[in-house]
């Protein structure tokens, strides 16, 4: 199905390789502004250096991909933890990701990092150091940190780790509420419910290749998708069972 809504990233055929080993093979999509669009795989699938390509952290080897310039993105990275040597704390932590937005307005930002923080439910602990924030609040202050520019597009790399179960509803419940607003969601995850649960368009990565893409329903009645997720998923479950029985 051919989306009506403005083009914001363009992949055509694009490659990429680390020390002469291929990463990811010809791939190829179009995300569309408002699009909820989730990239499953398994450990290893490239997912991560697919994120990265699409928002130019890393340079394709081959191919083309081409973002809207108008574009602003904002990024939740994956296995990012704060450096205890660093000793800044929440409110400066935000503080400094607006930049030049700071100096120009000091109070005007100042405000804006406190209602951030509230909206996020930080504001005990605006002053704390950051590398003594639980995984959940360390990941609800990288949240703030992507949204505080506000961004055209959300991209946010495998964002429940170290999350408890409640904290994980709380963030995709979000995620849909700025989705209904417009913002594009582009999300990296293993997480096979989440994806079926609240994505308007999975792509499944298979050894660095688009194995299959669609709607939730088109992937779950896919046999290439069942066989290489559901089966994948069942055998690692038994080979858990079996290494703890």
């Amino acid at each position: 199905m051919i989306s009506s809504s403005p083009l914001q990233i363009r992949a055509n055929q694009i490659a990429f390789e680390r020390n002469g080993i291929p990463i990811l093979h010809h791939l190829s999509l179009d995300i569309h502004a408002g699009d909820y669009l989730t990239v499953l795989g398994l450990n290893g699938s490239g997912k991560s250096t697919l994120l990265k390509l699409l928002l130019g952290l890393l340079t394709v080897n081959r191919g083309e991909l081409w973002r809207d310039q108008q574009l602003r993105i904002g990024y939740v990275p994956q296995r990012w933890h704060p450096d205890p040597a660093l000793p800044i704390h929440a409110q400066h932590f935000l503080s400094m990701s607006l930049g030049a937005q700071q100096s120009a307005n000091a109070k005007s930002a100042k405000t804006l990092v406190m209602t951030s923080l509230e909206e996020w439910g930080l504001l005990a602990q605006a002053y704390q150091p950051i590398h003594t924030l639980s995984g959940g609040q360390w990941q609800r202050l990288l949240m703030a940190r992507a949204l505080i520019r506000q961004p055209t597009l959300l991209a946010l790399d495998e964002p429940t780790q170290g999350v408890d179960l409640h904290g994980q509803h709380q963030l995709y419940h979000r995620l849909t509420e700025l989705n209904q607003t417009g913002m594009t969601i582009l999300l990296i995850s293993h997480d096979i419910a989440h994806a079926m649960s609240y994505s308007q368009r999975v792509i499944a990565l298979s050894e660095g290749s688009i194995c299959c893409q669609g709607s939730p329903q088109t992937l779950l009645n896919d046999p290439a998708y069942q066989h290489r997720f559901i089966c994948a998923h069942q055998h690692l479950a038994w080979e858990d069972e079996a290494a703890n029985a």
